[in-house]
């Protein structure tokens, strides 16, 4: 099949932002760091190996991030959390729930969103298929936990038509937007608890993830991990009692990988300066292009999941196209540097 041209959605200084080797369809396990964003790794890590490195000045550096994840999930910067990684804060939330609440998940879902609720023995947790999540949610329900867009094949969820049904039933929602923030809007899902990792979709090194939230979801969370990075004043804080916690979404901070978090900031100023929904647009055509080389009905998501045998994998792997394999399945992911002929190289590999 000869596919008709995809127009070019964003910039050609996008995709030079960035320096793939190979024909890199996998941000759904990391996103390329953007060259920028490698270089200001390593002069940090430089001014370590020097001596020089200002650990204070990190903090400015770290609100700048809350600041622009603000702006990502549609919350002040006052609450927004930084710590690094999602099953820290999901555990946050499944420790402040009581003995016998009950809490509604996804089946096959990334482990992560919800191990803190199974290692719970105290509560009772339920689990109905991704596609049937808003209309399994029932009175008496306390907190209904799935990501937004699944791990495993890319499915999107309605998360405001989720968040209706669980409040109208009386629970709070947590969504994992570790697939999602990057590519697809989550700034107005009308969530109590939103959390995400910065490597994947955001284009930051390991080591960043953070939880935001509505101040009243919020205050029903305890910050068993309080440190010293989750004072008012971190740095007048750090010796002895009494507790000095923040007021805001700070007392859940842990204190920031300081590289991850350095890298972090330029790439959430290239995603923001894009635009999410121009992301979205450039992203959905790419796999949509690819659906379509391959006979599947064209989708709403970014991430392609098809079956694929071992001849199928080996080929792709001398052809240096960069997949994963999920559930059995080939997943590919399309992202702001990918390009059409990313995608008709990889359809020329699948097709023998």
């Amino acid at each position: 099949m000869t596919l008709a041209r995809t127009p070019d959605l964003l910039p050609a200084a996008i995709r030079n932002a960035f320096a793939p080797s190979v024909t890199y369809l996998n941000a759904a396990s990391y996103g390329l760091l953007p060259a920028a964003v490698a270089a200001e790794v390593a002069a940090a890590e430089q001014r370590r190996v020097r001596g020089e490195f200002d650990i204070p000045a990190v903090d400015g550096i770290v609100a700048n991030c809350r600041t622009a994840l603000g702006r990502l999930v549609g919350v002040d910067a006052s609450r927004v959390a930084i710590g690094a990684h999602v099953s820290q804060f999901v555990g946050l939330v499944a420790e402040s729930l009581p003995v016998g609440a009950n809490v509604l998940l996804p089946e096959s879902e990334f482990t992560s969103v919800i191990w803190p609720f199974l290692a719970r023995k105290d509560i009772r947790v339920r689990t109905v298929p991704f596609a049937e999540l808003t209309t399994a949610v029932r009175s008496g329900d306390d907190v209904v936990a799935a990501a937004v867009v699944q791990s495993a094949d890319g499915a999107v969820m309605d998360a405001p038509a989720l968040v209706t049904a669980a409040h109208a039933a009386g629970a709070r929602v947590l969504l994992d937007v570790s697939q999602a923030a990057g590519w697809f809007p989550v700034h107005d899902t009308g969530a109590d608890w939103l959390v995400g990792v910065g490597y994947k979709w955001l284009l930051g090194p390991k080591g960043t993830a953070f939880l935001a939230g509505t101040a009243a979801a919020l205050d029903t969370l305890r910050p068993v991990a309080a440190g010293w990075y989750a004072g008012d004043d971190p740095w007048d804080s750090v010796y002895d009692a009494p507790l000095r916690l923040a007021p805001d979404a700070r007392r859940f901070d842990l204190s920031p990988v300081w590289p991850a978090w350095i890298g972090q900031l330029p790439a959430l100023e290239l995603l923001l300066s894009t635009g999410i929904e121009n992301i979205r647009a450039h992203d959905v055509a790419l796999a949509n292009r690819l659906r379509t080389g391959l006979g599947l009905p064209l989708g709403d998501s970014a991430i392609v999941s098809v079956p694929a045998n071992q001849a199928t994998l080996d080929r792709l792997c001398a052809a240096k196209v960069v997949g994963a394999v999920r559930a059995g399945r080939l997943r590919l992911a399309c992202h702001l540097y990918n390009t059409a002929a990313d995608v008709d190289h990889a359809l020329a590999v699948l097709g023998g």
